[in-house]
């Protein structure tokens, strides 16, 4: 079967093989609030696992072929399950389609006017911000990579919907699998390099994206300073902090009054004044531009931007502030590339620029720290102290000689510590206090995150 002849209504009793994954699990509560039975694996019960459970799902957390109902008629996996697994040959034996998570996001979102939002680092956010802003006004359906913290979910659902945002993953090539009516791409900074070889690669990736696009009734959104690795293709909005030559969409007056950022927006066809983002960091600043950029082309009035736009309350694990006080402010972060490191690392000394920090990084994937080892020491070093947890491998082999000393090594004049992730806490708690404390990695550091909460609390 062709990928553009999947339709989800044509089946009713679906197996997701890997549910339990931030994307998949979206496509999980799709597919439930459509009344489809839905059963599946995942190799850990995790909160989205349980939130599964309590709407429907049947759940095991064992490779178990004999759960594998003899009467699915669609299997949904993640390219993270590996080859081995030992439910693959019973799945291929049903003689079912068999059809990976971009696939079939790709024919969810078909029926409506997507907004996809791609990019290396941001498009959680951007997603999130524009379907928070969609999704109170006209409706939305939303398959978003983080939890939207203004609703507690990933997936968001309209029943009369005309548009739904999708958040593009460049990992694999999946976006290729989406035709957005309007596209939005943050950056294109280097990464997912096992999968593309070189940058040059990547970057020809998310040009393809962008010409799937349905230039006759919508166009790209792009950051003004990745204009120029995409010249052949068709753009309808560039956007940046501040105006240069070719951009479009800027933000005019930036300033930070009382905790919150506040700005003018200005285009070609349109200025709104006086906005307000509560949510930190100038980088959402920018992210909040492009959500707002397309907002406004499907339909959103700047009376609704100027009242939105301070209700949003962001993703977690998105500089996700855990605690706060006088003396201690601890924040976790899903960052896990050296330029989503820096800009958090940059939005805390612009906020608090009289307090030491000290980050706990977990890198994650092998091939990612291999490649990018000097560029995360020099990211890490706009904190004062650094802790660095073992490597997360998620779906890779170790790599001989890559190790978090790979990094540690590199990073200059900063006191670098090393921990595995069942001695982190105390070696964290071990360490003299110090005023800002970041947990960040998109592995399983954040089941620190409580702990270290309840730790602040005590200490504060």
């Amino acid at each position: 079967m062709q990928t553009a002849d999947l339709d989800i209504r044509h089946y009713d009793r679906i197996y997701f093989l890997g549910i339990g994954g931030i994307g998949m699990s979206a496509l999980a509560l799709y597919c439930l609030q459509a009344g489809k039975r839905v059963d599946g694996y995942d190799r850990t019960e995790t909160d989205l696992c349980r939130r599964l459970a309590a709407a429907g799902a049947q759940i095991h957390y064992t490779e178990s072929p004999e759960c594998v109902p003899a009467d699915t008629q669609l299997v949904i996996y993640t390219p993270a399950i590996p080859a081995d697994h030992r439910e693959w040959p019973v799945v291929r034996a049903l003689g079912v389609p068999v059809c990976k998570r971009a696939e079939v996001l790709g024919a969810c979102t078909r029926p409506y006017g997507t907004l996809a939002v791609a990019g290396s680092h941001g498009k959680t956010t951007t997603s999130a911000l524009l379907a928070y802003l969609l999704y109170e006004t006209c409706g939305c359906c939303a398959f978003l990579g983080g939890v939207a913290k203004n609703y507690d979910r990933n997936f968001l659902y309209a029943s009369e919907a005309a548009w739904a945002v999708a958040e593009a993953d460049e990992y694999d090539r999946s976006f290729l699998q989406l035709h957005p009516r309007y596209s939005i791409v943050t950056a294109m900074d280097a990464d997912h390099l096992d999968i593309y070889g070189t940058v040059e690669n990547m970057r020809s990736a998310y040009a393809d994206f962008m010409r799937q696009t349905d230039f006759e009734h919508g166009g790209v959104i792009i950051k003004d300073a990745w204009r120029s690795y995409v010249p052949d293709v068709p753009v309808y909005r560039t956007y940046g902090l501040a105006p240069t030559d070719g951009t479009q969409v800027y933000a005019r007056g930036l300033r930070v009054e009382a905790g919150a950022y506040r700005f003018d927006y200005v285009s070609p066809d349109l200025e709104i004044e006086d906005l307000t983002l509560t949510y930190p960091g100038r980088h959402n600043v920018e992210n909040a531009l492009a959500a707002i950029t397309a907002a406004l082309a499907a339909g959103l009035s700047a009376g609704d931007i100027r009242r939105l736009l301070p209700g949003f309350r962001g993703v977690k694990r998105r500089f996700d502030i855990q605690y706060k006080s006088a003396s201690c402010l601890y924040v976790d972060d899903y960052a896990h590339h050296p330029d989503e490191i820096a800009v958090c690392l940059r939005a805390l000394r612009e906020l608090y620029p009289q307090r030491p920090i000290r980050v706990a990084f977990q890198p994650h994937l092998y091939s990612r720290t291999r490649d990018l080892a000097a560029a995360f020491a020099q990211s890490l070093r706009l904190a004062d102290e650094v802790v660095l947890l073992d490597i997360y491998p998620a779906r890779e082999l170790p790599i001989p000689g890559v190790t978090a000393r790979s990094i540690g090594d590199l990073i200059e004049g900063r006191p670098v510590h090393y921990a595995s992730l069942a001695d982190a806490f105390e070696v964290l708690t071990g360490l003299p206090p110090m005023p800002v404390l970041v947990t960040m990695g998109a592995g399983n550091i954040d089941t620190l995150v409580e702990p270290l909460r309840q730790y602040c609390e005590r200490q504060s």
